[in-house]
């Protein structure tokens, strides 16, 4: 296995690197919904904003190119054509260097990413201070940055992460009833109050007062699972687990599944049934989600609509909510995604070498 501390380490110059520059001025709306990612400013979904209908003489941006925001210092490879976002303000920056591929550039996108998060809206890094960033990277025997290690290194963290999850499908039951569709069914709707036993607003907590640890603090994010921190707070905060988050402001409405124990942010409600197991709860924050149309930033969800709020579900024969086809159904879901992945996975020989 290949070992970061086994190399020689240098820092280089981004400038001397890479070409620096940024895209022509362009903003994703004026485009038509296609099939060409535009990357903008951003540190998640790899700066990717909408997918676009470029014009029919236009330019694109060139891929093998890493892109970086001046927001906030985050950095993504772009392994295809793309259309980005230039002109004032917050245009990103590109960096072309002929010597990387897709595996050393998610190397040093990562080595970047760490150098530049001091970034942010109140001292956003211009092209000129990009440029004269200093990263470290790890050296061949001539003191250059050893491409061909960087490249062996990602393979490698790849492959393991793919088996790593292949094994986990190879343990998962592969046996599901037949479905029937989701528009052949009764709905009826149903009080959140009468689905969950128990609906508690987390705590507040200030950031200046975490401590850094391994338990996620969960706020109102639409962005990965609501994860915006990881604590190790124990005092004066609501820890949960095997439960339901709703955000009640920010992203109004992001529900999310937490089968972990997590400390609450007062911009979450937890929803709560000791009787629902990960299907029932995954199928259902599906559903929750909708609410969030009826809600903005000026109209938050209060404990009052809370109690109020009513959504549709599935219903047996007895006008009950149809526990057994949401678990049935989302194990189907669930089956199908995994055989997407493993599909997706098959189809690029170097990541099963």
């Amino acid at each position: 296995m290949l070992n970061l501390n086994d190399r020689n380490w240098t820092a280089f110059f981004i400038n001397d690197l890479f070409i620096v520059k940024r895209p022509k001025p362009r903003s994703e709306k004026q485009y038509q919904s296609g099939n060409v990612p535009f990357v903008a400013s951003g540190n998640f979904n790899n700066g990717v904003i909408k997918c676009c209908a470029p014009n029919f003489d236009e330019s694109l941006e060139k891929g093998n190119c890493i892109t970086i925001s001046p927001v906030d210092g985050s950095a993504f490879y772009q392994e295809s054509d793309f259309l980005g976002r230039g002109g004032a303000g917050s245009s990103i920056l590109l960096l072309y260097c002929d010597k990387i591929n897709r595996y050393s550039g998610l190397f040093i996108t990562k080595m970047i990413s760490q150098t530049c998060k001091k970034y942010c809206y109140g001292k956003m890094g211009s092209q000129q201070n990009i440029k004269r960033e200093k990263i470290m990277l790890p050296t061949d025997k001539y003191g250059y940055p050893d491409y061909d290690f960087m490249e062996k290194y990602i393979k490698e963290r790849e492959r393991q992460l793919i088996q790593k999850y292949t094994d986990f499908i190879c343990n998962t039951p592969q046996i599901v009833e037949a479905m029937p569709p989701l528009e052949s069914l009764e709905w009826d709707e149903f009080f959140l109050t009468d689905l969950f036993t128990e609906i508690k607003r987390g705590k507040r907590l200030k950031k200046e007062h975490h401590i850094n640890g391994n338990m996620p603090y969960i706020s109102s994010s639409a962005l990965s699972n609501g994860v915006d921190n990881f604590i190790a707070n124990k005092d004066n905060v609501r820890i949960f687990s095997d439960c339901l988050t709703l955000a009640n402001s920010g992203s109004v409405g992001s529900c999310f599944y937490h089968p972990y124990h997590f400390v609450a942010s007062d911009h979450v409600t937890s929803l709560y049934n000791p009787k629902f197991n990960r299907y029932h709860y995954l199928f259902l924050s599906t559903i929750i989600c909708r609410v969030s149309e009826k809600y903005n930033f000026n109209r938050e969800i209060n404990d009052m609509r809370i109690s109020k709020e009513k959504i549709l579900l599935p219903i047996d024969k007895n006008g009950l909510p149809d526990y057994d086809y949401m678990e049935q159904y989302g194990k189907y879901i669930m089956l199908k995604k995994y055989q997407q992945y493993l599909d997706y996975k098959n189809t690029d020989p170097e990541r099963t070498q």
